[in-house]
This record gives C-alpha cells, sequence and structure tokens, in this order.
C-alpha cells in the first residue's frame, strides 16, 4: 500500500501534523484549566478550533474542487507553521490569557477546515477505487501514531519547561509536515470550457448533488452525530477528569490522551481485519457500539490506570470509524464533487466546537461522570440504526 502514489508522504505528513496538534490539546485545555478552574471554559477553548469549520466548510469544498489540491495541502501546512511558531513567540514574550488561546485555536479551525478535505481527495485521486479505503486505513495509522508517545511527551515538557517550549516543539513537528506536503504531487485537472463558474455557484452545485444522494446525506448525519456525543465529547473533558477525578494535572491529560492513540493504532488493522469477517457495514455499527460501551465505562474507572484502558478501546474506534465514513464518501462522490462533498464531512467535525461546549456544560451542572455516561449511552443506541441505513444505502468498492 506504500507504494501507491502518495501515500508514503501523504500519511508522512499526518503522522507529524498529528503529532503537532497534541501540543494545543494538552497545553491549552491545561491551560485554561488552570487559569479558570472551569470545564465549561475547557470546553470553549478546545472547541474553537473546529468551530470554523461550520461555516468554512462549503467554501474549502469549493477551493478544493477548484484548485490544484497539492498546492491546497502545501499552503495549509505553511499557515499551521507560521501560526505555530506566532503563537510560540506569544507565550515567551507576552501575557497569554483565555481569549488569545480562544483566538489561536479559532485560527487553527481555518486551516483545518482545507487541509484534511484535500488530503482525503488526494488519496482518491492516486490510489485504485477498490485501495481507497486501505489507503484511509494506513494513514489513520500514522494519525494514531502522531498521539500515541506525544501527549505523555507534551505533559511532560509542560510540566517541566512551560507551555512556550511545547509550542516550539509543535512548530519543529508542523515544519517537517511542510516538507513533506511539497512531495505530494498529482496531475493538475483540465479546466472546463468557459473556466471555473463562480465560487457560489459552485457550492451551489455540490450540495444540490449530494442532496440528491440519500446514502451520502445518512452518512453525513451518522458522523455528526458521533463528533457531537462520542469521542470529542468526552476528549474535551479529559483535562477535568484528570485533575477533578483522579488529580493527576497536566501529565495525567497527557496519559489518557496516549491512551486514545494506542488504541488508533490498532483500529486500522482490526479495521482490515473485521471488514472481511462483519463485512463493512457490521464493522461501522460495532465500532459505534463499542464506542459508547467505552465512554460509559471511562465515566465509571476508579483508576487512572483503568481510565486509560477505557480510553484505548476508544481510541481503536475513531481510525475504524474515520476510515469507513471518508471512505464511502470518497467513493459515492464523483471525481469533480469530491472537494465539495467531502467538504460536508470536514463540516461535521466542525459539531465538535458544539461538542465541547455541550460536554463542558453537561459537566458543570450534571457532573463530569454523569456526563460522559449519558453521551456513552446515547451513542452506542445508534449502533442499530446505522447498521439498518448502511445495509441499504451501500457503495461500490465500499459496501
Amino acid at each position: 500500500m506504500l507504494s501507491e502514489p502518495n501515500v508514503l508522504p501523504l500519511a508522512s505528513a499526518t503522522l507529524f501534523n498529528a503529532a503537532g496538534n497534541n501540543v494545543y490539546s494538552v497545553a491549552l485545555g491545561w491551560l485554561a484549566y488552570d487559569m479558570t478552574k472551569s470545564p465549561l471554559a475547557v470546553g470553549a477553548v478546545l472547541g474553537f478550533r473546529t468551530l470554523p469549520m461550520l461555516f468554512m466548510g462549503l467554501l474549502s469544498g469549493a477551493v478544493n474542487d477548484r484548485m490544484h489540491r497539492p498546492t491546497v495541502l502545501r499552503l495549509y501546512a505553511l499557515y499551521y507553521t507560521a501560526l505555530s511558531f506566532g503563537f510560540t513567540t506569544l507565550l515567551f514574550f507576552g501575557d497569554v490569557r483565555v481569549a488569545h488561546m480562544l483566538v489561536y485555536m479559532f485560527l487553527v479551525g481555518l486551516g483545518f477546515a482545507f487541509g484534511p478535505a484535500a488530503r482525503r481527495a488526494i488519496y482518491a485521486d492516486s490510489v485504485e477505487r477498490s485501495h481507497v479505503v486501505d489507503a484511509l486505513a494506513v494513514d489513520a495509522t500514522l494519525f494514531g501514531l502522531g498521539h500515541l508517545t506525544m501527549p505523555a511527551i507534551v505533559g511532560l515538557v509542560l510540566a517541566t519547561y512551560g507551555a512556550g517550549t511545547a509550542f516550539a516543539l509543535q512548530g519543529i513537528l508542523y515544519t517537517v509536515m511542510t516538507i513533506l506536503a511539497f512531495r505530494v504531487s498529482t496531475p493538475r485537472r483540465a479546466v472546463a470550457l468557459g473556466g471555473h463558474p463562480p465560487y457560489l455557484t459552485s457550492i451551489k452545485e455540490g450540495l444540490s448533488y449530494a442532496k440528491g444522494q440519500p446514502g451520502v446525506l445518512r452518512m453525513l448525519g451518522l458522523a455528526s452525530f458521533l463528533t457531537l456525543l462520542g469521542a470529542d465529547f468526552v476528549t474535551a473533558l479529559v483535562s477535568v477528569v484528570s485533575v477533578e477525578v483522579f488529580d493527576a494535572g497536566a501529565q495525567g491529560i497527557g496519559l489518557i490522551l496516549a491512551g486514545v492513540a494506542a488504541g488508533a493504532m490498532v483500529g486500522p488493522m482490526a479495521l482490515l481485519a473485521l471488514k472481511d469477517w462483519l463485512g463493512t457495514v457490521g464493522t461501522l455499527a460495532g465500532s459505534v457500539a463499542v464506542l459508547g460501551l467505552a465512554m460509559i465505562a471511562f465515566a465509571a474507572a476508579p483508576t487512572l490506570v483503568l481510565a486509560i484502558a477505557a480510553f484505548v478501546v476508544i481510541g481503536a474506534m475513531l481510525p475504524i470509524q474515520k476510515a469507513l465514513t471518508d471512505g464511502y464518501i470518497q467513493l459515492a462522490v464523483a471525481e469533480e464533487f469530491r472537494g465539495r462533498v467531502g467538504s460536508l464531512i470536514q463540516m461535521t467535525r466542525g459539531v465538535s466546537s458544539l461538542s465541547a461546549l455541550l460536554a463542558g456544560a453537561m459537566a458543570q451542572f450534571l457532573g463530569v461522570e454523569i456526563a460522559i455516561a449519558i453521551g456513552g449511552a446515547t451513542v452506542s443506541a445508534g449502533a442499530l440504526w446505522s447498521f439498518r441505513t448502511f445495509k441499504r444505502y451501500g457503495v461500490d468498492g465500499w459496501s
């Protein structure tokens, strides 16, 4: 699979991108809670990253269908690197407050609205149709590897040297990502006679196309549901659980998030094994059910070790769901609409901003354990719907 065009540089760039992302996941969650002692503030800071996807997703899709996709990916990498070094400078020489964190995460989210959609479309542009899901599973494996050790490392660096040093490390990781992004190449697509339509017309065409694809609409609904109440929901509360339940501080946050990364290494291998045994639809529905049960186990965990173990299971389910939802969209959609419809799956991840705020509010008023348990029970209940729905709306090369 790594010999397929662009898979190695794309997946390697994902590795360093994911490793760098751990810095803001750990450091800003810790800093926000340390300053405010408010779960709602933590949810707001972490949720701001995905907020731009709710209103920039459609534009990013039109850009990805119009521009050379590797160029979009390179600009995304350069933007992330510059933003990281800029925030590092502010941490070393300024007085960072929650407002600065909100602005930084919002700017991160602007880039996030464009880059991952381009990366997924490049996989579909580069590899054989029957290998798209497998290529996305490889990408998910490298994504998990990027998250495997970095949360614990970031927690240690944060506790020992401070947030400025942690973000300097992020800038280095993003620099390597940028170098790898410049190694990705695909043929430039021909421009239709008369040029591209206006952006608004292009967006309307993409929405009209998606509206006529019932399976795509249902997959977008499932992705939104899982983002709102699934792993993003519980991840937004990790810093609160680490401090309030286990008194483990920044290092506890890193260890729990390292658990989800360890699971993410297992998930893609489980996907490749289970989809031949249970079928693609059964694997998707089973991963939804197990995710919900693991969230309940995390909420009830009496020790940090058991909480980490529950997060390993949560982490194993994420790449399965991501590869299957992304693969479905890429295979169900015509090439000329991949960017625009693919941006809709990216927009569903923008629901993460609402998820973090919802998680913070529920934890504030109900308690963190009850909030996570409610989310987990609701997710598990969605497994039956996903099984029945995608038995009906399968796609060639996916189901």
